[in-house]
């Protein structure tokens, strides 16, 4: 009897992080995401720089809710990264950076295949990439 309590909540156990991992991996916030634009003013200010060494930024969102944001030169090459970890809270999101001294929540939405954070006229507006970062860097 008890082994057959012990497998049953073996395979419950099982079931339920199988279920998690399908629900994390499904996100749609998960994958790389291309800058496309912003509102004058906006909470990334403090992160995106008006530097002439680079000419894109990606976020790579990843399912173990890490995040790395990258600047990209015009040649595709790799200029900086920042890194950190993100989570969804509601209608919100959570993004604090470990490698500089900044976090933020915000809300988010999409607009046709289009992630935008922020609200309003206050706002960043990314356009999904269908290639990993890798890709886009080897260019």
């Amino acid at each position: 009897m008890k082994t057959i309590l012990l497998l049953i909540c073996l395979i419950a156990a099982t079931i339920t992080a199988l279920a998690s991992q399908k629900k994390e991996s499904t996100n749609p916030i998960v994958g790389t995401w291309k800058f496309s634009s912003q509102s004058a003013i906006n909470d990334f200010q403090k992160v995106f720089k008006n530097d002439h060494d680079y000419q894109t930024e990606l976020f790579v969102f990843e399912p173990n809710h890490a995040f790395n944001h990258h600047f990209v030169n015009k040649v595709g090459n790799l200029v900086k990264t920042l890194k950190g970890k993100w989570k969804l809270i509601g209608d919100k999101i959570k993004i604090e950076y470990s490698t500089i001294d900044y976090s933020m929540t915000i809300g988010y939405f999409y607009i046709g295949t289009d992630l935008i954070l922020g609200q309003n006229f206050n706002h960043v507006i990314f356009t999904k990439e269908n290639l990993d970062f890798q890709n886009v860097a080897a260019k």
